[in-house]
């Protein structure tokens, strides 16, 4: 058997996550196996799966997910009672929200802009690409000519909360932003902050004369702006991912 330099998963690890791990333990397959035998995920991807910080039903997508499956030898059906999650199926086992095809799936495919900081200073990156399907931007309403893509630096993203653990960003993801459209209360948005002269990701609040990034870490201190600050809201956060190289 082949090991990573993985992460141990936490003591409260979703009953999925464990499934999955131990079905790639049960394989004798390593995370970066397990990714470069998808030819979609990564790692990273991997590795958050079994830790429980992303969900594979949730957060993957239609392809990667499908593609995982093939990795791990699961069927839809042997998937669905492996990890309890709740899936439907057409014949053949074929999960009902992967029926595209190949052919039809099509990406729009966007530079990584800069960082964004979550706790740490913004530094240069060399990650050039991320891909994301046509279907999914559809789906949430964003046009490709707004979207923005940045890279995750630091950790103050990543929730305490094990309810909120699959809506945690994590160090190294991915985020694409839609710069056409208004923030409400409560997103994550990524903006320049003038003082700091640096890009950050928070939840975004407007509190009397101020705007307040929240992070989702409780430990780390919100950064508070008064509306006249030079601050620039880039657009807020519509999909997140792991890094991929192009």
């Amino acid at each position: 058997m082949t090991y990573d330099l993985e992460e141990e998963p936490p003591m409260n690890t979703p009953d999925w996550a464990t499934a999955i791990r131990q079905q790639r333990q049960r394989l004798g397959k390593s995370q970066t196996q397990v990714a470069q035998e998808s030819g979609l995920l990564n790692q990273t991807e991997v590795s958050r799966l079994e830790r429980g910080l992303i969900h594979p039903t949730l957060d993957l997508g239609a392809a990667k997910l499908r593609a995982l499956l093939g990795v791990l030898g699961w069927s839809g059906p042997q998937f669905a009672q492996a990890t309890g999650l709740e899936l439907g199926f057409v014949e053949g086992g074929a999960l009902l929200g992967v029926r595209r095809l190949e052919a039809d799936l099509r990406f729009a495919t966007f530079p990584v802009q800069a960082t964004a900081s979550a706790g740490l200073k913004n530094t240069q990156t060399s990650e050039g690409l991320v891909s994301i399907p046509l279907e999914d931007l559809k789906a949430l309403g964003v046009r490709p000519e707004n979207v923005r893509v940045y890279a995750v630096n630091g950790d103050c993203m990543v929730s305490e909360s094990v309810r909120a653990m699959g809506q945690s960003i994590a160090p190294g993801d991915r985020v694409a932003v839609d710069t056409g459209r208004m923030p409400k209360a409560g997103d994550v948005v990524v903006a320049w902050d003038g003082l700091n002269d640096m890009m950050l990701i928070k939840r975004y609040q407007e509190e009397g004369e101020h705007i307040v990034f929240y992070p989702a870490r409780h430990s780390v201190p919100p950064v508070v702006r008064h509306r006249d600050d030079p601050v620039k809201i880039i657009g807020p956060v519509v999909w997140r991912g792991g890094p991929f190289r192009g």
